[in-house]
């Protein structure tokens, strides 16, 4: 796989990466950040949470399981009271759990020494409840000494007599086809007969500009945005849309279409910018559409994305989550109905990366 420098050739990353055993929860307006941090650590070390559950078979309740998980946070080193307790849970999934294993971890936290109180100011222990598809994950975050500490306990869906949990009729397809040093704001992709590729709103160095690539990844043309005016900002927001033969570009206060029949061919002017809806994909075997949503706002933490059952009439049903190596920049659509372009930062190696996600029928 090559990485791209600053005004250097642009290639792409072949590799597929599938999602696997893709996380599965209920829609809520669970707050979005926690669950990022929470689902990409339980991603992480599901495969070893068994060796943490007694072979006797102890934790058979959500009780015995948040006595345990009270337990072990309670034994993080350097540890110190008195913590305020936030509770994240699926809004649709509380309704079958209740609140009692709540009541139950906070007795037991206390019990084990460890005071609880209401102060806004104190230090926060983040306790969630989340389902995979084959566990409930109880888990417990907290900030020690500028060090970020987890624990997590795990109860087998079959211990949880519950409602049947749904079954989701897709799965998340996810493949890395671009990756550079370079900034990238936005990407599209576009098929103009037998021609395709990327079309990438990135900075190259200090100037803004649209990069047509081919389907290796390799640039084709260049259209320097410089005379926009556009300074670079860590927070600045742009976007690239295909319009036929043409591409438009919307930035914050203005709109640029680039023609691309001469490397002088863009055209901008000062217009309130329209943006993109949330992205919605509908897959082959489900005509109602999933919606793609992400956090965003924390640039120093990793991202997930989350693909919900879109319309009112389908809350409830699950929802696949899937966790990239950075936050999420830009969400597009993709040439089919079933796919879109995911652009992100990765925090381990500092390049920007376009994922291809695709919608694909099954389990």
């Amino acid at each position: 796989m090559r990485t791209v420098s600053e005004g250097g050739p642009y290639n792409c990353a072949s590799c597929v990466l599938l999602s696997g055993q893709n996380a599965v929860r209920r829609t809520s307006d669970c707050p979005p950040h926690f669950l990022v941090c929470f689902f990409l650590m339980i991603l992480l070390v599901v495969p070893s949470l068994w060796a943490q559950t007694p072979a006797n078979g102890q934790i058979v309740t959500l009780d015995d399981a948040a006595q345990q998980l009270a337990e072990r946070a309670a034994a993080i080193p350097g540890l110190r009271g008195p913590l305020r307790v936030e509770f994240f849970q699926d809004g649709a999934f509380a309704g079958e759990t209740g609140k009692d294993w709540q009541e139950s971890f906070k007795r037991n936290l206390e019990k084990a020494r460890v005071s609880v109180t209401e102060d806004a100011g104190a230090n926060v222990l983040r306790v969630g409840l989340a389902e995979t598809p084959t566990e409930l994950v109880l888990s417990a975050g907290v900030r020690v000494s500028e060090k970020e500490e987890a624990r997590f306990v795990t109860l087998p869906r079959t211990a949880f007599h519950a409602s049947s949990l749904p079954v989701v009729p897709v799965r998340i397809e996810k493949q890395l086809v671009f990756q550079s040093g370079d900034r990238i704001l936005d990407a599209a992709a576009f098929a103009d007969g037998g021609d395709t590729g990327l079309l990438l709103l990135a900075y190259r160095g200090t100037d803004l500009s649209l990069i047509k690539t081919d389907t290796s990844g390799t640039s084709r043309q260049f259209a320097s945005l410089a005379a926009t005016g556009i300074r670079t900002s860590r927070d600045l927001r742009g976007e690239v849309t295909v319009a036929g033969n043409e591409t438009q570009v919307s930035l914050p206060g203005k709109s640029c279409r680039v023609g691309w029949s001469t490397p002088d061919d863009v055209n901008c002017g000062g217009a309130k910018p329209t943006w993109r809806a949330a992205v919605v994909l509908t897959p082959a075997c489900d005509g109602g559409g999933w919606k793609l949503a992400a956090d965003g706002a924390d640039w120093s933490s990793p991202d997930m994305l989350q693909v919900m059952p879109d319309g009112a009439g389908r809350r409830g049903s699950a929802a696949l989550l899937s966790d990239f190596p950075g936050p999420i920049l830009s969400i597009a659509g993709a040439e089919v109905p079933s796919a879109a372009l995911v652009v992100t930062r990765n925090l381990r190696t500092g390049n920007y990366e376009v994922y291809r996600i695709t919608l694909a029928c099954g389990n």
